[in-house]
């Protein structure tokens, strides 16, 4: 019987081009991500402020990686990737807000 996790993972459209572009390292380590905010939810990650107060980040410092992510509005069980990208610039926490916005 296969294992269900409490927590489901959905993408922005956005977010899924993001993930599709990964490859090597960067894709190990958002697998390992997700694989974290399934089981853990929005108790995975740091939390983040200003405009992005309600979401939070995992991060890989060596990379410059960061996944942004929320819960879904609608269902507590499901956890939303808002952004998936390098923190260069702050362009990753930017394309979270705007995305955020719409």
């Amino acid at each position: 019987m296969p294992h269900k996790t409490p927590y489901e993972v959905i993408y922005l459209p956005e977010a899924k081009e993001e993930y599709d572009n990964l490859e090597g390292n960067q894709l190990v380590f958002v697998d390992k991500g997700i694989s974290r905010l399934k089981a853990l939810g929005m108790n995975a990650g740091q939390p983040l402020h200003g405009k992005l107060i309600n979401c939070r980040k995992l991060k890989n410092k060596k990379m410059g990686l960061r996944i942004i992510f929320t819960r879904d509005k609608e269902k507590i069980k499901i956890i939303k990737i808002i952004a998936i990208g390098a923190r260069r610039r702050e362009k990753v926490y930017r394309d979270a807000e705007n995305r955020l916005s719409k």
